[in-house]
């Protein structure tokens, strides 16, 4: 939107960063490390921040070798265009990723051990690229909660505002420079003025079924990540005047149980090597086998015809086998075994191959189970996706099943073009004043992704925009004073991060502990009597798995008071909540003054 003199601003700060993931945990980081005064806003309510960070696996891309580095990346873009410039920045600074681990985070990255010889081998120079990482395990949170403890570390610096969305960025008339923003903070609408820059970094549109239709030309896909990235970042790069690109761009994990949840399970089915050995394939539409099932997933992408394109999408796919296969897999041994089991429980049962293709609606089901038999009958070669024989065994008696399953997306790689400054340009070329990018918002990659490289794209883009962001410009008249309700308390940071931030009275106590499964602390305040008896515990703050912590706290605080005493035994299932929980509480009877 245009800004106008009637226009009266609600706060003012040197950056804003609009999206609280990981390249916005950065950008604001290191904002706030050139002296900024800095506003971060999230449209997730607090405790389900961090956008597809908050899911990842958490390692990084490394290499040694420019030359090498950049020839193994061109091959990846093939026969796409890149941008010579953001490329060259983009492998420079992945070439120092492990002194970025160290300087920033105090931490020795070591190698995962994961692809040594790259995510495409055939390629020149594949071993170039190897993943370390900053934390033990995967998929556990860890990272994310580094990011996230790195701004709680500067809360002196950086306001928090969850349940926030961006609505509008707010434009000088004349020039162009990003002034501003509008947002929406506790149902009011507010304007909020940035002197120095903007920062969008909110992720890309995978639950945004109309940008997914629309740009990948995709019917529907299974969200694996945040169910918060709805891509309003296109939207607020569109409306500030930017040229977008990479908008066809997206990764996968193959398929997931389609229970018709927003975020399904079982990502990475795919890659589950006990599953596809036997009588069993994945049905399209029409009941017909559209992809090599054995073959190892490349983020979505399968091998045609010397290429690697994503998986045709299909609206209703299954996971097709007879009674054989579903008993072998009932007692699989493998590590999946508890996921295989789970996923077999969702089977429609049929107790012909005909009743069934009826059942989930797949006509041509009958014929390609004969031509699944007719290549494993005499042992012959899969000439139609070429799956290895050894892994196909032909359909026996029934009854047969049928699982419902969904092609999903990890992440989306489209947003405003950007510039080696993570500058956001526009539609003439130019860079817009005050407006940067980080990201998956418009990141760098163009067509086949490798892996370990958004989280690298996070940590140097949100490093570049973030001190970019914070550079000093020139004063501006628009942005110079606050003339709106700057001191209301709607406008006050939502992060907390001390026993101080909270009240006790007399008798009571304040304790916290942030070892429990959410990055969010879990705070109680104890009240006890003169002779220090517990009279009460309250639970303040706690963002726990709603069904296993969330349940367990209670029945602590039960117990607790029943035996006025933290020596309780851990509520089955919920062991590090109930470990928190103990903490926190002991801590607040430390605290107690009387």
């Amino acid at each position: 939107m245009i800004y106008n003199s009637s226009l009266k601003w609600d706060a003012i700060y040197d950056v804003i960063v609009v999206g609280f993931g990981g390249a916005g945990a950065g950008a604001a980081r290191f904002a706030a490390d050139h002296d900024a005064h800095v506003l971060l806003i999230d449209s997730a309510p607090e405790g389900s921040e961090g956008g597809n960070t908050r899911y990842a696996g958490g390692a990084f891309a490394w290499g040694k070798n420019f030359n090498n580095l950049k020839d193994y990346y061109k091959q990846t873009y093939y026969p796409f265009k890149y941008d010579p410039k953001d490329l060259d920045t983009f492998v420079n600074n992945v070439l120092k990723m492990k002194e970025y681990s160290k300087k920033y985070f105090g931490i020795e990255a070591k190698a995962t051990g994961r692809r040594p010889n790259g995510e495409y081998p055939e390629y020149r120079h594949s071993d170039a690229m190897q993943s370390q990482s900053m934390t033990a395990g995967m998929y556990n949170g860890g990272f994310w909660k580094l990011l996230r403890k790195k701004v709680y570390e500067r809360l002196d610096k950086i306001d928090i505002w969850f349940s926030t969305p961006a609505k509008h960025l707010i434009q000088d008339p004349e020039t162009g420079t990003v002034l501003g923003i509008q947002v929406k903070r506790q149902n009011q609408i507010r304007y909020i003025a940035a002197r120095n820059g903007i920062v969008l970094s909110c992720g890309g549109f995978e639950n945004n079924q109309d940008m997914v239709q629309n740009f990948l030309g995709q019917g529907s896909l299974a969200p694996i990540g945040t169910l918060y990235n709805q891509g309003k970042g296109i939207d607020l790069a569109i409306e500030a005047g930017a040229r977008l690109w990479h908008m066809s761009n997206y990764d996968s994990h193959g398929l997931s149980l389609r229970e018709g949840e927003a975020r399904e399970k079982f990502a990475y089915m795919i890659n589950w090597k006990t599953l596809f050995n036997g009588s069993i394939f994945v049905a399209g539409d029409d009941g017909t086998r559209y992809f090599r099932e054995d073959e190892e997933d490349r983020h979505g992408y399968k091998y045609n015809h010397g290429n690697w394109i994503m998986i045709p999408n299909q609206n209703h796919p299954h996971i097709v086998m007879d009674q054989k296969q579903y008993d072998q897999l009932a007692n699989d041994k493998s590590a999946k075994a508890d996921q295989i089991k789970q996923l077999i429980s969702y089977a429609v049962k049929a107790e012909t191959i005909s009743e069934l293709a009826n059942k989930i609606h797949a006509p041509k089901l009958e014929q390609a189970v004969k031509d699944f038999n007719f290549l494993t009958d005499d042992k012959k070669r899969d000439m139609f996706l070429n799956r290895k024989i050894a892994t196909m065994r032909s359909f026996g008696a029934g009854p047969y099943y049928a699982i419902p399953v969904r092609h999903n997306i990890l992440h989306t790689h489209g947003g405003g073009r950007r510039n080696e400054k993570c500058e956001v340009i526009n539609m003439q070329g130019d860079v817009i004043p005050h407006l940067y990018e980080a990201g998956e918002l418009g990141d760098i990659f163009a067509s086949k992704y490798l892996g370990a490289n958004s989280i690298a794209d996070l940590l140097i883009s949100g490093k570049i925009a973030g001190e970019n962001a914070a550079l000093p410009k020139r004063k501006m008249e628009q942005v110079d004073a606050v003339t709106g309700a700057s001191k209301v308390s709607e406008l006050k940071s939502d992060a907390h991060t001390s026993s101080m931030d909270f009240e006790a009275g007399k008798d009571q106590g304040i304790g916290m502990s942030a070892n429990g499964i959410n990055d969010l602390p879990i705070v109680v305040r104890v009240t006890v009597d003169d002779k220090n008896k517990i009279k009460k515990i309250e639970t303040l703050q706690e963002k726990e798995s709603p069904s296993l912590g969330g349940k367990a706290i209670p029945v602590l605080t039960q117990e607790m008071l029943n035996k006025q005493s933290t020596d309780v035994d851990a509520v089955s299932g919920a062991s590090t909540t109930s470990s928190a929980f103990k903490e926190a509480v002991n801590q607040a009877l430390k605290n107690v003054k009387h």
